[in-house]
């Protein structure tokens, strides 16, 4: 086995076992070309809480209920809260597609172009087809494929295909029930299950350790993921009957006054690593990497472990593993890069709150470092109060 952090793998296989032998520093510049921002609209009907909820599609930005175009003027608030038919308990999440707006929350709603419900709804509070409401209201994954929306349940491990007047086309098991769990389906990192590459949809499935097309209402195998590494996360992060057995160890210690570090499963998945999420793009396969507990570090007095990634470059067919933290961002000069927003049209996307860059630019002249001027130009335009502000930074055709 070669012992550098590139490596080289075989056809339509990404083999992420061997970046573990070296890490290496990869300046920004080595995969982009550019940076920009989107600075979101702030009013009182747009004003944003937290960022993780926010999700890309070829028209909009959406966060929760509002919308946004891609130049950060809102658009306006699609889902309503309330016990109406035409609103939700607890939110939901927006799609755009043909003219008009669709939510998913406890209900499938169609809107209009202006927001306006169009009087086509479901709710999954009563709706049995399959006997799925239950996952499909929790579920995570809403996107469309086609002319049909899909629903990805991670805990049946299942996608759901529906039409356009809401009605079941059809159910696609992502692995057997046999199937030895490997990995980790849900990316905790940015909220991506589904994720889109050009016309494609992509998903990546641990349990298989496999990439796959959607196309229409079949799963094909796009690339295959080798992650068989001693530091591998143990195959129960999978298990959903097992999470909860571990969660009611976790709340009874925590009460009790016990020590979380005699839970059998924290004890054996502590320090290993999993894929949050997977995201194709012109020039690689980029993979956003994590240690499987590291937010029970600070319950340890330990500070947490950073996130870092793992790229497969397609045009040489070599994987690179970054420091943790990301990207040394030699674009900016903000020290590192990571896309905590994930990868979509080939951009990493990133965000940084108005306060926290009027922070870094005072820390800068403190200490006598020099400011990038697009940062000074855009701290010229934000308010202490506004919106984060997205960074966009933008990939190179070829690695």
């Amino acid at each position: 086995m070669p012992n550098n952090a590139e490596s080289q793998t075989d056809n339509n296989i990404i083999d992420l076992a061997v970046s573990f032998e070296n890490i290496r520093a990869v300046k920004l510049s080595e995969i982009a070309d550019s940076v920009s921002f989107i600075h979101l609209e702030t009013n009182q009907q747009s004003l944003m809480a937290q960022v993780q909820s926010v999700i890309f599609s070829t028209s909009y930005i959406f966060y929760r209920g509002l919308y946004f175009d891609w130049n950060g003027k809102y658009g306006g608030s699609i889902i309503k809260r309330g016990q109406g038919p035409y609103e939700e308990i607890d939110g939901g999440k927006l799609l755009y597609s043909d003219y008009h707006f669709y939510s998913k929350g406890g209900k499938f709603i169609e809107y209009d172009i202006t927001g306006k419900p169009t009087g086509k709804m479901k709710n999954l509070y009563t709706s049995r087809e399959f006997t799925t409401s239950d996952f499909l209201r929790w579920s995570t994954g809403f996107s469309i494929v086609g002319d049909n929306f899909i629903v990805y349940d991670t805990r049946s491990v299942t996608l759901y295909f529906f039409d356009k007047n809401f009605e079941t086309v059809s159910s696609r098991k992502v692995s057997q029930p046999d199937t030895p769990a490997t990995g980790f389906t849900y990316s905790a990192a940015t909220g991506d299950i589904v994720t889109k590459y050009k016309d494609l949809t992509i998903l990546y499935n641990g349990i298989n350790d496999t990439i796959f097309q959607i196309y229409g209402t079949e799963l094909k195998p796009r690339w295959v993921v080798n992650f068989n590494h001693p530091l591998r996360s143990r195959s129960e992060v999978l298990d959903e009957s097992k999470r909860g057995s571990v969660m009611d160890q976790f709340s009874a210690a925590l009460h009790s006054g016990g020590s979380i570090d005699n839970i059998d499963f924290l004890k054996q998945n502590d320090s290993k690593h999993t894929i949050r999420a997977a995201y194709e793009t012109e020039s690689g396969v980029f993979f956003l990497m994590s240690e499987t507990v590291s937010s029970l570090a600070s319950l340890k007095g330990l500070p947490s472990p950073d996130p870092y990634i793992m790229y497969y470059n397609k045009n040489i067919g070599k994987i690179t593993r970054t420091n943790e933290k990301g990207f040394v961002d030699d674009l900016l000069g903000m020290d590192f890069f990571y896309p905590k927003l994930g990868i979509f049209n080939e951009k990493m996307i990133s965000y940084i709150w108005p306060f926290e860059l009027m922070d870094y630019i005072d820390e800068c002249k403190q200490k006598g470092r020099a400011i990038n001027p697009q940062l000074l130009a855009l701290s010229k335009k934000i308010d202490l109060e506004d919106n984060p502000i997205l960074i966009l930074v933008h990939l190179k055709d070829k690695l």
